[in-house]
C-alpha cells in the first residue's frame, strides 16, 4: 500500500505541494481549479472540510476525493494532519493594532483575515520564479501593453498609467475601442518587433471570453504574454508565459480585488527596481510635468 494513504501522513505537505505543481498542468479542468486553489489557500486549508473546500472551489466532494487520491493523500483527514505539522489553527485570531478597539463581528474578522491570508500569498509569490519571470518581461519589453475587461478594466488602466512611470512605451490596450490596431504595424517599422512587445493582461471571475482570444493572439504574433488573475484561473497557464494568482474569494459580496491591486503594485516597484536610476529619473520628470499642469 502507498505510504500516501496511511493514517497519518510520512510526507509533509511542502511535498505534497511539490506534487501538485508538477501535476497541475496535466490535470482535468474542475482538479485544475481545485489545485490552484490549495495551493494559494495554504495557511488556511487546515480549517477546510472537504465539503467548504468544494463549495469554495465550485467542485463538487468527489472531485476533492478524488484529487487527494491521485496526489497519494489519505483524504482531507491526512491533509489537515500535514497542515497541523506546519500551520497554526489560530491565522483567524490575529491581533489588531491600536489600543482598545471597537469590537468586530465575527463576519468581518473573517473577511479581513481572508485578505489578510491574501496578502500574504501575494508578497510570498514575489519570491517566486513566476513573478521573477512576469517581471523580467515587463522590464525587457521595449513596449508593453496593459489591458482587463469587465469589473477590472478601472484596476488595468491604473496599473498602466503607474507602470508609465516605472519604464518608457506602455500603453492601455483598448481592444474593444480601437480594435487592435495598435498591433497593425509590421515588425520592424516603428523599429520594434513583436517578439520585443509584452502583453500585462489583468482579469477575474467571470473570465472575458476576449482575454483568453487576446492572449492567443499575442501569442500567435509572438509577443510575450503575463497575466495577473485570481486563483480561480486554469486557462492562463496554457496561454501566458508567466501569471500570478491573486486570491479573491474573502466572503464580501463580491469577490474582493485586494490581493490583485497588491500583486500590481508589486510589479511596479520590482520593474521600477530593476532601472532604478531609470526609475528615479522618471518620477521626478513626472512630478516636476505636474506642476507645469498645476495638478497639485
Amino acid at each position: 500500500m502507498s505510504e500516501g494513504f496511511a493514517s497519518y501522513p510520512t510526507v509533509s505537505f511542502a511535498e505534497l505541494a511539490d506534487k501538485i505543481e508538477a501535476a497541475l498542468p496535466r490535470l482535468p479542468t474542475q482538479e485544475a481549479r481545485l489545485a490552484q486553489f490549495m495551493l494559494l489557500n495554504v495557511d488556511t486549508l487546515a480549517l477546510e472540510t472537504g465539503r467548504t473546500l468544494a463549495a469554495k472551489v465550485g467542485v463538487s466532494e468527489v472531485t476533492v476525493g478524488r484529487l487527494l487520491r491521485r496526489l497519494g493523500c489519505d483524504g482531507m483527514r491526512g491533509l489537515r494532519a500535514m497542515m497541523r505539522e506546519q500551520h497554526s489553527l489560530s491565522a483567524g485570531s490575529r491581533p489588531i493594532a491600536g489600543s482598545d478597539p471597537p469590537a468586530m463581528d465575527d463576519r468581518l474578522e473573517k473577511v479581513l483575515g481572508s485578505e489578510i491570508d491574501a496578502l500574504h500569498s501575494i508578497f510570498q509569490q514575489a519570491g517566486g520564479e513566476a513573478f521573477r519571470t512576469l517581471v523580467d518581461h515587463l522590464s525587457d519589453a521595449r513596449s508593453v501593453y496593459v489591458t482587463g475587461f469587465q469589473s477590472v478594466r478601472g484596476i488595468a488602466e491604473d496599473c498602466a498609467r503607474r507602470l508609465a512611470i516605472a519604464r518608457p512605451n506602455v500603453r492601455y490596450l483598448s481592444a474593444h475601442d480601437s480594435m487592435l490596431a495598435e498591433w497593425l504595424l509590421p515588425a520592424g517599422e516603428n523599429g520594434e518587433a513583436p517578439h520585443e512587445t509584452c502583453l500585462l493582461l489583468i482579469d477575474v471571475v467571470p473570465y472575458a471570453r476576449e482575454s483568453q482570444d487576446l492572449a492567443r493572439i499575442a501569442r500567435n504574433q509572438e509577443r510575450r504574454c503575463v497575466v495577473v488573475t485570481d486563483e480561480y484561473c486554469h486557462w492562463a497557464k496554457d496561454v501566458a508565459d508567466a501569471v500570478v494568482h491573486a486570491p479573491s474569494r474573502s466572503g464580501l459580496f463580491l469577490e474582493s480585488t485586494v490581493g490583485i491591486v497588491a500583486a500590481l503594485n508589486l510589479i511596479v516597484d520590482a520593474v521600477a527596481g530593476r532601472r532604478e536610476d531609470r526609475g528615479r529619473q522618471r518620477i521626478d520628470q513626472w512630478k516636476l510635468l505636474a506642476r507645469e499642469v498645476r495638478l497639485f
